[in-house]
C-alpha cells in the first residue's frame, strides 16, 4: 500500500535536494549533525509519502476495483479494511510531519503537509475530473527535492526551484507514457486521462514535446546558477536531447511500444542526472 517504488523516487529527490542544499553551504556532509537531519529527512520523507499513497488508494478503492493493474491492491480485495488503511494512512502522514517538523525544521514540515494535502485533496479527485491532472499531480510529485534544501539550509533558494522545476517537467512524460500503455484501464476506472479521452488526438503528444524540451532547458539552470559546472552542463544537455530523441517516436507515433521506451527511458533519464550531479559535485 505504500508504492514502495515512486516512495524511493521521493526518497532521492529529496536527498538530492539536501546534498545539494548542504553543498551550497559549503557542507560536505563531513558532521554528525548532517548525517543525523539526513537520517531523519529520509524517516519523515518516506512516512509522509507512504501515508499519502494508502490514504490515495483509500480513497480510489472502488476505482480501483475496474482496472486491471489495481484490481489486487490490498484494500480492493478485502486483505485490509479501508478503516485500518485509512488510519494507517493517515498515522504516517501525521507522524512524519511531526517528526520532520521538531527534528527538522517547521519549513521541512509545512511543505510535506502541502505535498499530502495536495496529492489527496487536489489531485486524487482530478483523476475523475480533468486531464489536467496529471499537472495537477505533477506539483506535489515535484516538491520533495524543495523539502530536501529547506531542510539542509532552512530556507528556499533558486536552485530548490529548479529542481522542483526538473523533476515537474520529468512526471509529466513519464506519467503520460503510463497512460498511453494503460489507457483502455484508465477508462475503466473512470480516471480522465489524456490517451483515453482523446485517443484520436495529437494531444498527449504536444504535451510529451512541450515538457521534454521544457525538461532539457529546465535542467540547465543548475548550471546558469553555477550549483552544476561544465560538465554537468554538458551531460545535462546530452542526456536531455538522448530523452528527446525517444520521446520524438512516441510523439511522431504514439502507441504502446513507443510509449514503454519513453516510459523506460524516463526510469533511466533521472537517476543518470543524478549521477552527473554527483560526480559534479565530487570533482569541484
Amino acid at each position: 500500500m505504500t508504492k514502495p517504488r515512486i516512495t524511493m523516487l521521493v526518497l532521492v529527490t529529496a536527498y538530492l535536494g539536501y546534498y545539494l542544499g548542504l553543498r551550497s553551504l559549503g557542507n560536505h556532509m563531513a558532521t554528525v549533525d548532517s548525517w543525523l537531519i539526513l537520517l531523519y529527512l529520509i524517516l519523515g520523507t518516506w512516512a509522509t509519502s507512504a501515508g499519502a499513497a494508502v490514504l490515495n488508494q483509500v480513497i480510489e478503492r472502488r476505482h480501483d476495483a475496474k482496472m486491471t493493474r489495481t484490481k489486487n491492491r490490498p484494500i480492493v480485495i478485502g486483505k485490509i479494511s479501508p478503516m485500518n488503511a485509512l488510519i494507517f494512512g493517515a498515522f504516517l502522514s501525521f507522524g512524519g510531519c511531526v517528526l520532520l517538523y521538531y527534528l527538522i525544521n517547521p519549513l521541512t514540515a509545512w511543505i510535506s503537509v502541502a505535498t499530502i494535502l495536495l496529492y489527496i485533496l487536489i489531485y486524487t479527485p482530478s483523476k475523475r475530473i480533468t486531464t489536467w491532472n496529471t499537472i495537477i499531480g505533477s506539483i506535489p510529485g515535484a516538491l520533495p527535492p524543495v523539502g530536501g534544501w529547506v531542510a539542509a539550509t532552512g530556507s528556499l533558494a533558486p536552485p530548490a526551484w529548479i529542481l522542483f522545476g526538473i523533476l515537474f517537467c520529468w512526471q509529466m512524460p513519464h506519467f503520460l507514457a503510463i497512460a498511453i500503455i494503460y489507457a483502455a484501464d484508465y477508462e475503466k476506472g473512470g480516471f480522465k486521462m489524456l490517451p483515453s479521452i482523446y485517443p484520436e488526438s495529437k494531444r498527449t503528444s504536444y504535451v510529451i514535446l512541450f515538457f521534454t524540451v521544457a525538461l532539457l532547458i529546465t535542467s540547465l539552470g543548475l548550471y546558469i546558477l553555477k550549483v552544476g559546472g561544465i560538465v554537468y552542463a554538458v551531460g545535462a544537455a546530452l542526456l536531455g536531447v538522448a530523452f528527446f530523441m525517444v520521446a520524438l517516436k512516441v510523439i511522431m507515433e504514439s502507441n504502446k511500444k513507443n510509449a514503454r521506451r519513453l516510459m523506460l527511458a524516463s526510469i533511466i533519464y533521472l537517476p543518470l542526472l543524478l549521477i552527473i550531479i554527483l560526480i559534479e559535485r565530487i570533482l569541484h
